[in-house]
């Protein structure tokens, strides 16, 4: 009960301080923590049966008939979790396919029941985010931090953001740049990937080297900043990476 309690608080930590860890050295080394637990918690390469899988999709999730009212399943009411749910992962079950869970066609219910923990947070006022902890496994190219899905007034995704660490970036990467137009782009960080529309950034990787290389935390040697937006003409880059873009430009970090 001790270990559950503690392993509870170091990854919900890491996933609600997002990006404040990577700043904050104690709250940084509680981070590091994630990942020498989860190996306990989440054996790499295990499949999950816990939950039904979207299929992974950038693209608008198509129109169903709409059931009679009393039929009508409402996505913005989680579903109460069953035991089995109850019991599992603070960090959710085990990542075979990053799509599983970087993926436009899950909704509010998916969410809820794939994660025992899910709060919430406004993105503006034209988004509703759901973020959650998660570790992928605990394979050097595995990912541990925070995932967060933003849902229009429609309930359909919008963004989704990570915000953690890896130890590998080339499985992520490939994901990107297969799957979502992604391209490399110079930089003086440890990587720069952009969706540009018009040459305007519309969805960023941004990969920057731990400030202390610690050969004890492989898994963290480097730090995921991640945002994908679903094309469109209404929403665009958060205002908070919109600003780390114009920041980076500014110091002459990446570009030609």
């Amino acid at each position: 009960m001790i270990r559950r309690n503690l392993t509870y608080a170091a990854i919900m930590a890491a996933s609600i301080g997002g990006p404040y860890t990577f700043f904050n050295p104690e709250a940084r080394q509680q981070a590091e923590s994630i990942w020498s637990q989860a190996s306990a918690l989440i054996p790499s390469g295990e499949k999950s049966d816990a939950t039904e899988k979207p299929t992974a999709s950038i693209e608008s999730p198509q129109v169903q008939p709409e059931l009679p009212p009393e039929e009508q399943p409402n996505m913005f009411v989680p579903p109460t979790l069953s035991d089995a749910g109850a019991n599992m992962p603070i960090a959710g079950p085990p990542v075979q396919d990053f799509l599983e869970v970087f993926n436009f066609n899950a909704d509010f219910r998916w969410v809820a029941m794939r994660w025992p923990r899910v709060s919430t947070t406004l993105a503006d006022l034209n988004l509703e985010g759901l973020r959650a902890p998660l570790v992928t496994g605990s394979q050097y190219d595995d990912l541990a931090g925070s995932i967060t899905y933003y849902f229009d007034r429609d309930g359909h995704v919008q963004r989704i953001t990570f915000h953690g660490t890896t130890g590998d970036e080339r499985r992520l990467v490939q994901m990107l740049t297969t799957h979502f137009g992604f391209k490399h782009e110079p930089t003086l960080d440890a990587g720069l990937y952009l969706v540009k529309w018009n040459g305007d950034p519309t969805s960023v990787l941004r990969l920057r080297n731990s400030p202390v290389l610690n050969a004890a935390q492989p898994h963290t040697r480097l730090n995921v900043a991640l945002e994908i937006n679903r094309p469109s003409r209404y929403y665009g880059l958060s205002p908070q990476m919109a600003e780390t873009v114009e920041e980076a430009k500014s110091a002459q970090r990446w570009g030609k």
